[in-house]
C-alpha cells in the first residue's frame, strides 16, 4: 500500500497560505525521537543509525512541506530530540517556547538540523516537555488568535528504555503513563509510539496503550519515517497505522 495514498495533493504555494487563519482549525503534533547513545553503536545498512536517521530525513522532509500545502496545511510540529545533550526542541527556532515563531513551525516550513547521537534515554522529560509544550500552544492560539484547536498528537520513538539524566533506568514513565491516560480521556490526545529493535516494549504500550504501540521488526529508518507521515494524517486510526506496519500479517 502506498504510504501517501491517504493524502490529497494540493496546488498552493506556501507563501499563499497564511500561518493563522480563520477557517482552518490548527493541529499540534509533537514528534519526540530518540537519539541516545545506541542510535551512534547500531549499524543500518552498514551506516551508523543516527547518520543513516538524518540522510532519511533530507529525503522525507520536502515530502512533509509538500503536504504542508494540502492535507497537513493546518498542522504545526515541534520536534524535541532525547539523547545527545539531554532533552532538546529542534524545530523552530530551538527554543522550548509555544510562543509564534519558536518551537512549533507548519508543516510547510519544517526544517530540522543535523542530528547527533550520545548520553541516556531521557524519555520521560521529553514526553512531558512535548504536553507542556502542546498545551501552552494550544492556550496561545485560541487566546491570542481567536482560533480553534484539535486535539495535539504526540508520535514517539525510541530503541532503549528510559533513564535518569545519568543513564540509570528509572521508573518515572509509570506516573507518565497514567497522566497521558488523563490526556486521553479528557482532551481526546492521540499518541502513536514506535519501537524499533532494543525497546522496552511493556513501557512503550503503557505510554500508547497497546492499540497505539507498533513495535518494528528491524531498523528500517525509511519505512519508519513514512509511517510517522501516516500517523499525521487528520483522519487515520490505529488500525489504519497497523495495516501499514504488518500489512497481511495482522
Amino acid at each position: 500500500m502506498n504510504p501517501f495514498a491517504l493524502f490529497q495533493d494540493e496546488s498552493e504555494e506556501p507563501d499563499a497560505i497564511p500561518f493563522v487563519t480563520d477557517t482552518h482549525r490548527r493541529r499540534f503534533v509533537a514528534l519526540l525521537i530518540d537519539t541516545s547513545w545506541s542510535m551512534a553503536a547500531t549499524q543500518s545498512n552498514g551506516m551508523r543509525a543516527i547518520d543513516v536517521l538524518n540522510q532519511e530525513l533530507t529525503r522525507w522532509l520536502p515530502t512533509v512541506r509538500a503536504e504542508g500545502r494540502g492535507a497537513l496545511r493546518d498542522v504545526e510540529f515541534v520536534v524535541v530530540t532525547f539523547g545527545a545533550d539531554g532533552v532538546r526542541v529542534v524545530s523552530g527556532d530551538g527554543t522550548a517556547s509555544a510562543a509564534d515563531g519558536a518551537a512549533f513551525v507548519p508543516a510547510s516550513r519544517l526544517d530540522l538540523p543535523t542530528l547527533t547521537a550520545g548520553g541516556a534515554t531521557p524519555m520521560v522529560a521529553a514526553v512531558e516537555l512535548a504536553l507542556d509544550l502542546v498545551e501552552q500552544r494550544r492556550q496561545h492560539v485560541q487566546t491570542v488568535h481567536a482560533q480553534q484547536t484539535g486535539g495535539p498528537r504526540l508520535i514517539l520513538v525510541s530503541d532503549g528504555t528510559p533513564t535518569d539524566d545519568e543513564g540509570n533506568p528509572t521508573d518515572d514513565w509509570r506516573p507518565l503513563a497514567r497522566r497521558l491516560e488523563q490526556w486521553r480521556s479528557t482532551r481526546r490526545l492521540q499518541m502513536f509510539a514506535f519501537g524499533v529493535p532494543g525497546v522496552d516494549d511493556e513501557v512503550m504500550r503503557a505510554l500508547a496503550t497497546p492499540s497505539g504501540y507498533f513495535a518494528l521488526a528491524d531498523l528500517d529508518l525509511r519505512k519508519l519515517l513514512d509511517l510517522i507521515l501516516v500517523a499525521t494524517s487528520d483522519h487515520v486510526d490505529f488500525d489504519q497505522v497497523r495495516s501499514q506496519v504488518y500489512g497481511d500479517d495482522l
